[in-house]
């Protein structure tokens, strides 16, 4: 047996590593004498759970004093069971960030995380509730080197969890690879995976205690959120490999013809925004914006300027910006599910359950929020299941519907009760068009103000200020309310949703207290149905969770009622206020569901078309 020490807190603590079979039998005895409770933590080759040459190296199991550690990628057979038998006995199982490692336990060694969950007590869950926010937003962040900094150990911090840094570097190689390089056996290497139970086990016991009165409810039901977007990674995406890659290569043959152009025509050669401005200029345009180094400023907004402006500079404008889209869809999604795409030929989302400072939900494995609306060729990429359909059940102005029923404004509430064209009402109150009434709508569940709207709407500063004072004359609850949420956060530095979710404000920004409070309460709009169709047995059905939709793939003989079913499941009513959904089924690709009406006579692909 190997056995390492190390200070924490003024504590020595012991890390022991099962070397023989022999060994085996006081790690028996460590799980016995704490099943109450224990830490668990595994090492891994990597991040890419489910590529064919992903591995789990080691599992650890601890309490704030002492740490065992099982090298199962020496020993798999003996020491997977041991690892089975040990979670089956352990009555509360503490992991930081318990999505990762239970789907690492799952795939490689066949534990199934629906029987681990229930046991589990994720002290990234804990620190959300605490502080959502990150550290650049003022909070103290939520990894676990983060969390060892706010609350045990800035040294401890920089030292043993940057030690696989430091390895990376000794062996030459990347902080990414030194996982799958390292020797099992490296003191360092085997100090860093003891040491994360011990921090794991002291960061439960002190976050435990931090959590609001207010937020303890919510404990329970994170983690359900947490274990419903776990299975949801599992299972994946199907992707359809031939389309995929006939679609990279289209995007990247045509941004090689404008590449060719912008180098012969331009003499542009490198894409970059000196080239580009120095083309600009050379054209007669005079570029005024300078960036935070006084260098030229060269982005989206110059060249929409251009190109409105017409001409040879227009022209060129129109080239790069079509040059950097094809390259940016190419590599940021094609490009990137062929990659990440296991034996399966499936792509797993990765969702975030509570990302942002309101909990929003991020996905990072398929960035579905990150798709150009509207657009079906990306989607295309996506299919159901043999013999199921793609659907797609949304919610009807759920953010708007959210904002009417927490500000209790009588007109909004009607207008909803009686199916009123709410952005017409903006629109009317303002004498404007109804396009610029909805941005003014969706602008202030936002958080946004005239600069914004007459930015985004294509109007005059006085004309976007009149908009949105009719806005507040046709909507006074809202006005209220919102000026409520403002000065509760000015007061307290945070305001509580209906869930007792605790949302910090900067005092020097409580205006944006009425966007935090609708995102964080639509949120858990969404987050209440998930439980719902969870419970329904839905589960291996869905697809992604994206704000206020559901992808699914049903069973095309069973679609039309499963998503009816779905959306009636997904449903809600809060006080006054009914939050409608919206089903549709489409045909074997994702992008069906995005194909227009008038694109439609048109579409040949058997994937794409709805029966």
């Amino acid at each position: 047996m190997i056995e390492l020490r190390h200070e924490v807190e003024g504590d020595l603590v012991t890390i022991k590593v099962v070397e023989t079979p022999e060994d085996l039998e006081g790690f028996r005895d460590f799980i016995r004498a704490h099943k109450r409770a224990l830490a668990v933590d595994t090492e891994t080759t990597g991040l890419d759970i489910y590529s064919s040459t992903f591995r789990c190296r080691l599992v650890q199991f601890g309490t704030q004093d002492e740490a065992w550690v099982l090298p199962v990628d020496e020993s798999p057979t003996q020491l997977q069971q041991e690892t089975r038998e040990a979670l089956a006995q352990i009555e509360t199982i503490v992991m930081q960030n318990a999505s990762y490692d239970l789907q690492v336990l799952d795939r490689t060694m066949g534990i199934k995380m629906e029987d681990v969950w229930p046991k589990v007590l994720d002290t990234q869950i804990l620190a959300k509730l605490v502080d959502p926010r990150p550290v650049k937003a003022g909070g103290f962040g939520h990894s676990l080197e983060e969390l060892i900094a706010k609350f045990i150990s800035t040294e401890q911090a920089e030292t043993v969890k940057g030690l696989m840094v430091k390895l990376a570097q000794e062996h030459k190689t990347t902080k990414a690879k030194i996982w799958s390089i390292i020797d099992l056996w490296h003191p360092e290497y085997l100090t860093y995976a003891g040491m994360d139970t011990i921090f794991t086990a002291r960061l439960c016991s002190k976050l435990t205690k931090l959590v609001p009165d207010v937020s303890r409810k919510l404990v329970p039901y994170e983690h359900k959120i947490s274990e419903i977007c776990s299975y949801i990674d599992r299972k994946g995406f199907l992707l359809d490999v031939e389309y995929s890659q006939e679609l990279g290569d289209q995007w990247l043959a045509e941004k090689e013809v404008w590449d060719s152009i912008l180098l012969t025509e331009y003499g542009i050669d490198k894409m970059s925004n000196d080239q580009f401005a120095s083309a600009i200029e050379d054209l007669g345009y005079k570029i005024k914006g300078r960036t935070d180094s006084g260098k030229k400023q060269v982005n989206d907004e110059l060249f929409e300027t251009l190109i409105k402006q017409g001409g040879e500079v227009g022209e060129l404008a129109a080239i790069i910006q079509q040059s950097k889209k094809l390259g940016k869809w190419r590599n940021t999604w094609v490009k990137k599910f062929l990659d990440s795409r296991d034996d399966q030929d499936r792509c797993h989302p990765f969702t975030n359950p509570y990302a942002a400072r309101t909990s929003r939900m991020s996905i990072t494995g398929i960035p579905a929020q990150t798709l150009p609306a509207g657009d079906w060729k990306v989607r295309r990429c996506f299919i159901s299941e043999p013999g199921h359909v793609m659907s797609s059940i949304d919610y009807q102005t759920q953010e708007l519907r959210v904002l009417a029923a927490l500000s209790g404004d009588k007109t909004m509430i009607e207008a909803f009760r009686t199916g009123a064209d709410l952005h017409q009402m903006t629109a009317d109150a303002a004498k404007v068009g109804r396009k610029v009434g909805k941005m003014a709508n969706f602008l202030t569940v936002y958080g946004g103000g005239p600069a914004a709207l007459a930015e985004q709407a294509g109007i005059d500063f006085p004309t976007a200020k009149r908009v949105l004072e009719a806005f507040a004359r046709t909507y006074p609850g809202v006005a209220r309310y919102g000026k409520k949420l403002g000065m509760d956060a000015a007061r307290d530095g945070y305001i509580t949703n209906a869930m007792g979710r605790r949302l910090p404000v900067d005092k020097s920004r409580s205006y944006s207290a009425l966007n935090y409070m609708v995102q964080s309460s639509s949120r858990d709009v969404t987050c209440r149905a998930l439980i719902r169709l969870h419970e329904a047995g839905f589960t291996p059905y869905l697809r992604l969770p994206i704000h206020d939709e559901i992808v699914a793939s049903l069973p095309a003989d069973k679609a039309a009622w499963g998503a009816q079913r779905i959306a009636e499941l997904m449903k809600d009513e809060i006080g006054p206020v009914i939050i409608g959904t919206d089903p549709e089924v489409g045909g074997r690709a994702w992008g069906s569901l995005y194909v227009s009406d008038e694109e439609r006579p048109n579409i040949t692909d058997p994937y794409l078309l709805v029966a």
